[in-house]
């Protein structure tokens, strides 16, 4: 569209299409932020199993019940954002993905499972807003928030670095927090006149908690990156923290912003989705 890239070659490799770059930056998104949410309880696991071993039960217990409440966002979200990344990979080769050379077909049917084994992302979404947040009266959920509160005020008010833009991702996942909250308490309130509010909610609720979750890990990989780079701006890994901060304002810009239809998901009206009877939903038969 702004002219040709590659005016020496035969033709300009796809790379320089916005729509196929928007397609590998997901990719990138999902998988570098994903590796640090599983690194994150990786870590938890590891102190859980020292308590235990110490003989620290209310540490142990404590640690199990943040592990418990961690647990259903990563198996659904990241299986979904799997699912989606490796979709994205068959879009990037065209026709040529979706056939079994290139290997990337492979890939998707690999992943598939991952949503649907060990309980499907329906199932952990109603464990996660039914079990772990309503049945303990929300206070999981508190425990987490306070945690990314206390993340994003601290990279607002002393971001350490002007490389990136570490304030206004803070500004975001702060607001974004306090949605979260907030929606909690209204689900709470409408699952009192009807619990199967509680079921409409889950599924978004879950992919919520998921884009939310995220965006914290990409401002704290933002927020090193850019310290790094401060000290040492020419130092051998220099390209490799500037892409740490690309992809960071890439997920601001243009993934988290999928909160906002979740969040009106949530509040889907019971009845648009209740009303329809069994019989209804197809017409083979005639």
């Amino acid at each position: 569209l702004s002219g040709s890239k590659n005016p020496d070659g035969p033709a300009d490799p796809i790379i320089v299409h916005p729509a196929v770059r928007s397609l590998l930056l997901t990719q990138k998104c999902f998988s570098e932020g994903g590796r640090a949410m599983i690194a994150e309880c990786a870590l938890l696991n590891d102190i859980h199993a020292e308590a235990e071993a110490a003989g620290d039960e209310s540490k142990a217990k404590k640690l199990d019940d943040r592990l418990g409440f961690l647990t259903p966002i990563l198996k659904g979200f990241l299986t979904e954002a799997g699912l989606e990344a490796a979709n994205m990979g068959v879009q990037v080769y065209g026709g040529h993905g979706y056939i079994k050379s290139n290997k990337q077909e492979q890939i998707v049917r690999d992943v598939r499972i991952g949503s649907i084994w060990e309980g499907t992302t329906q199932i952990q979404a109603l464990d996660l807003l039914g079990r772990k947040v309503m049945l303990q009266k929300l206070k999981p959920l508190q425990e987490h928030c306070s945690g990314l509160y206390k993340v994003g005020w601290e990279a607002l008010t002393n971001p350490g670095s002007s490389k990136g833009e570490i304030r206004s991702h803070a500004l975001k996942l702060l607001k974004l927090t306090a949605d979260w909250q907030l929606s909690t308490f209204r689900i709470a309130m409408r699952a009192r006149a009807n619990k199967d509010a509680i079921g409409v909610a889950s599924d978004p609720y879950l992919m919520y908690a998921g884009y939310v979750s995220l965006a914290f890990h990409w401002l704290k990989m933002e927020q090193a990156a850019a310290k790094a780079l401060e000290k040492d701006p020419e130092g051998p890994d220099a390209a490799f923290y500037r892409s740490k901060i690309a992809t960071a304002k890439f997920y601001y810009d243009h993934i988290l912003p999928r909160t906002q239809v979740l969040k009106t998901q949530m509040f889907t009206p019971v009845e648009s989705i209740m009303t329809l009877k069994e019989n209804e939903f197809a017409f083979n038969d005639k």
